[in-house]
């Protein structure tokens, strides 16, 4: 890389919790010697401080200890974040993705217990991490994925808030490419559309959804109580409710509350597959009751399909509409009389914020249909008259079936044509009219991939490269989130 001696030195604060890109990080130094120090970084056990330390409030430490104990002291470094006009949103963003890290959902949870204790949890490490950030004199923050664990999502919140430029570098869907962005709220937004001649125009890849082989979109025999299921059943009594160990009636009667669950699902959908909670018993049985629902294609629909929760494409580029319910509400207020919303759950959702009162909820909105786990998603996309989703790559696929798509989030897709972001005053009318132009589509999905960068930072996405050798990809994914550090490549995403 070639070196400025005018350019000002970084002192960086890096995320980095994976082995693959650790190697990156590393690379990066070394590429940048003299121009880029690394100051602190999160990550593993051979960091600075140990990331997830941080959400299951462990004393698991790095190698310069543990963060809390090196800051013992408050000494007042959070007041720009606290007195930033987000902040009332900011915690609450905090606290969303925080509570996946509770006892109804992890065997091995924090112990944050009331709304108090997440608030002042909050300003403790907004303090903590501040200190670091001044004492180390950090002037650029460098994430590996978009924020969205708690303890990289305050991070962000203060580089906001102090105004410390920021890097974000995300992998895309796309085999060998990711995205780069310096602001969350700017993910899909790029203006550079070149006019493509006819005999250039390329083809709309076709995703390769690796992490959803397993689900099937067709009904079959019901599924049944496994090995799997009982061992994380017993995980739950043993870590959970030891007690209950003393009344195995009680036991029984839980067991056979989850046979009747599996009885009602197709084989499949193996509700307890990954984890079990009491929790998930009442969500299970909740969902079940859909599972008897009779899908008219017929009549007039939007599609619906629920993204996962928690997880970044709701609790970071979802917005406000990380509360998904509040994105039919809003559909539903500008459906005319007749069209009505066929909502599917994803598959892979457990009982993270779809409690008794989600459901409850959901049944007071006008025109709802939730269908089946088993219901064909590319049948629904096809026979809909729209597609509607908060940021999943249903709204992709569908857009390249020729569908109009709304979209509530910031989905990485969200600037082609075809596709509709909501806002307060869109009707009805202006959605359907909206017709998807292929050559469009094409042209902007070539801007997209020209403004890309070559390489893997996600090692999930390694199988999508053909002969992926982990040098070469570290090297040049090196130089170019060295360059984006240094400001001297353009950000994918980027608001104008």
């Amino acid at each position: 890389m070639e070196k400025n001696n005018n350019l000002k030195k970084v002192n960086l604060l890096a995320v980095s919790t994976a082995k693959n890109t650790n190697a990156i990080l590393k690379e990066i130094i070394r590429l940048n010697r003299g121009y880029i120090n690394l100051k602190i970084h999160l990550g593993d056990v051979t960091s600075d401080f140990k990331a997830s330390s941080l959400v299951r409030m462990n004393n698991k430490p790095g190698i310069k200890g543990h963060l809390f104990k090196k800051n013992k002291s408050y000494v007042g470094t959070d007041h720009k974040l606290l007195a930033s006009e987000d902040f009332h949103q900011n915690l609450e963003t905090f606290i969303d993705q925080l509570y996946r890290h509770s006892d109804a959902y992890r065997y091995k949870s924090h112990n944050l217990k009331n709304l108090q204790d997440y608030i002042d949890y909050y300003h403790i490490l907004a303090d903590a991490i501040s200190s670091e950030i001044f004492s180390k004199k950090i002037n650029h923050v460098l994430f590996f994925n978009i924020p969205h664990l708690a303890y990289d999502t305050i991070i962000y919140q203060i580089a906001v808030s102090l105004k410390i430029p920021i890097t974000i570098v995300t992998q895309s869907l796309f085999p060998d490419k990711f995205f780069s962005l310096e602001k969350i709220e700017n993910y899909g937004d790029f203006n550079e559309n070149k006019i493509i001649k006819k005999d250039k125009l390329i083809t709309l890849p076709k995703l390769n959804l690796f992490y959803m082989k397993k689900i099937k979109q067709r009904n079959e025999k019901s599924g049944q109580i496994n090995l799997k299921t009982l061992a994380h059943f017993f995980m739950f009594i043993i870590f959970k409710m030891p007690s209950l160990l003393f009344k195995p009636i009680y036991l029984l009667k839980i067991l056979i509350r989850v046979q009747k669950i599996y009885k009602k699902f197709p084989k499949w959908r193996d509700p307890f597959a990954n984890f079990f909670h009491k929790n998930e018993l009442s969500y299970f049985e909740h969902l079940a009751e859909f599972e008897k629902n009779k899908i008219n294609f017929e009549e007039n629909f939007i599609y619906f399909p629920l993204p996962m929760q928690p997880e970044m494409t709701t609790s970071a580029i979802g917005g406000e509409f990380r509360d998904q319910l509040l994105a039919l509400e809003k559909l539903s207020n500008i459906l005319p009389s007749g069209v009505k919303i066929y909502v599917k759950e994803n598959p892979k959702q457990g009982s993270y914020a779809r409690g008794p009162l989600f459901f409850h909820r959901l049944s007071r909105i006008k025109s709802i249909c939730f269908v089946p786990s088993y219901a064909d998603t590319n049948l629904l996309t096809d026979k809909a008259i729209f597609i509607a989703t908060v940021t999943g790559t249903v709204g992709w696929e569908a857009l390249c079936k020729g569908k109009n798509i709304l979209v509530f989030g910031h989905a990485w897709f969200k600037d082609f044509p075809g596709v509709i972001k909501f806002h307060e005053k869109l009707t009805y009318k202006e959605i359907i009219k909206q017709k998807p132009d292929e050559k469009l589509i094409l042209s902007k999905f070539q801007s997209l991939m020209a403004l890309s960068h070559d390489g893997v930072i996600d090692r999930a996405y390694t199988n999508l490269v053909t002969n992926f050798d982990i040098d070469i990809n570290n090297k040049k994914t090196a130089d170019t989130i060295s360059r984006l550090i240094l400001r001297n490549e353009k950000v994918t995403f980027l608001k104008t």
